[in-house]
């Protein structure tokens, strides 16, 4: 059995949410006071040892720090020792949701979060270990819902700015759109077939790899689809859980009119499916595995779709 962290495999974003029902705490996380400009924010950023997409963020005024942007994930989340090194005090416990279990994380009152010019107020935000999660913090949708956020793979550049602001509404060359519905920044994507199966589908940076549930699985062995090899692994979760997934190979994976081609998919039924409501549909997550097929990726959560740009030398293409 291969143990596969979420550093190396997984992405730590992907399963991690704070749980609402369980966290009166977080409440205003999501309508924390935003004070972005209407003109398009280009922030340089670098990329990780998974080649995820990081930005340097300023914490109440100081950094930079640099997090990870995580749309799989409900709340932000800090390192401790970042915490430790603003003198930030620690309030009452939240509950986290890892991939396999969930545990009680204290949490901090942010007086601002700022990328670039766009700055967020007084945010609520849990505090997880740095050997959990590998960077100073991860950005998750209470910062980027109801915004447009452009993902710029091959230039290391995040764009964000007011989805009501976004001019360009029909699709432009090289560019393929893709609607999708949900709520609260969960976005999925129904206009998606793996290797001829109907599937629900939704957008995670935070992960370095693509999963699927069980479910989809099914299908696809109706197909002919199998498991790749005999072997076992084993996903480690920033809980400190962890969740036991196979491989798979699958030729394509058609989101509207882009389609990825000829990669393994992990099999597993992690809580992240549930979280999204999916977790008795043939669902996966496209990790950055395939994001990085593009030339760069939008997810505007105002108007609720999916823009691929798409490049000559890139895998994914338009069919």
């Amino acid at each position: 059995m291969s143990n596969l962290s979420r550093r190396g495999l997984l992405g730590r974003g992907a399963a991690l949410a704070a749980a609402p029902s369980l966290v009166p705490t977080l409440a205003h996380a999501v309508t924390g006071t935003r004070l972005a400009p209407p003109v398009p924010q280009n922030i340089q950023g670098g990329a990780d040892a998974q080649n995820r997409l990081t930005i340097d963020t300023y914490v109440n005024g100081k950094g930079p720090y640099s997090f990870v942007v995580d749309t799989g994930a409900d709340r932000s989340v800090i390192a401790e020792d970042v915490v430790k090194d603003l003198g930030l005090r620690t309030g009452d416990n939240v509950i986290v949701q890892g991939i396999a279990r969930a545990l009680p994380a204290p949490a901090v009152q942010l007086d601002s979060l700022r990328m670039g010019r766009v700055s967020i107020e007084a945010l609520p935000m849990p505090v997880l270990p740095r050997s959990w999660l590998g960077a100073d913090g991860y950005l998750g949708l209470d910062v980027i819902d109801r915004q447009a956020v452009t993902f710029d793979f091959q230039n290391h550049k995040l764009t964000i700015q007011p989805s009501d602001h976004v001019s360009n509404v029909l699709p432009v060359a090289d560019e393929a759109l893709v609607r999708v519905n949900g709520s609260n920044g969960k976005l999925t994507a129904v206009n998606c077939s793996v290797d001829g199966s109907k599937a629900y589908a939704f957008v995670d940076s935070g992960a370095e790899i693509s999963i699927c549930n069980t479910t989809l699985f099914r299908h696809l062995q109706q197909g002919g689809g199998k498991y790749l090899n005999d072997e076992i692994v084993q996903l480690l979760g920033v809980t400190g859980g962890s969740a036991e997934g196979r491989l798979t190979f699958v030729e394509r994976i058609k989101l509207g009119s882009v389609s990825f081609m000829n990669s393994v998919l992990v099999i597993s039924d992690l809580q992240v499916f549930d979280v999204w409501g999916l977790a008795d549909k043939p669902a996966l997550f496209l990790g950055m595995n395939f994001l990085r097929q593009t030339s760069s990726v939008t997810i505007d959560y105002g108007r609720k779709e999916l823009r691929f740009k798409l490049a000559q030398f890139m895998m994914a293409s338009r069919t």
